[in-house]
């Protein structure tokens, strides 16, 4: 990641409620993974996204999947059946999810989410027991190492 301080300032300034999962998620849980992207859920909705691409607009998001490299400013025109969005921008790589595999919707993600102070700002993180869910839904190789770490993580702290 390029710039992650810079990247949760942005979207904490822009009022996007968001939700870090993903491998930062881990990091932050304790894992020793190692990550190169920002995963965060929302809420899919329109002024969500339009605020999304306020925020980054000088930041040159791109859809990072898609061959023509499509700039978020413009694409997709509608949301209403988009469930995630990867991005590259001049901070560093970002995928928004509106759906967690083995979670659900932002709604569930932000129910257990825990509330932690993140480069001196306040955000959400998905919680440790979601985030096994997560991990063990998306079944790959790299997640269940995770998962195993973090049910030792879990573990410990239950002690």
């Amino acid at each position: 990641m390029k710039n992650l301080n810079n990247l949760i300032q942005i979207l904490q300034k822009a009022n996007i409620d968001f939700v870090i999962v993903g491998g930062y998620s881990a990091v932050l849980h304790g894992s020793s993974m190692v990550t190169q992207d920002l995963d965060i859920c929302i809420h899919f909705h329109e002024s969500e996204i339009l605020n999304l691409r306020k925020a980054l607009e000088s930041y040159h998001p791109v859809h990072r999947m898609t061959p023509q490299r499509l700039s978020f400013l413009e694409y997709p025109q509608e949301i209403k059946n988009v469930k995630n969005i990867y991005l590259e921008t001049d901070l560093g790589i970002l995928d928004i999810l509106g759906f967690v595999g083995g979670v659900g919707t932002f709604e569930d993600v932000k129910k257990n989410a825990l509330k932690i102070d993140f480069f001196g700002h306040q955000c959400f993180l998905l919680s440790i027991q979601d985030l096994i869910q997560a991990k063990k839904y998306l079944g790959r190789p790299k997640d269940i190492m995770v998962v195993k770490e973090l049910e030792c993580i879990l573990k410990k702290e239950n002690e």
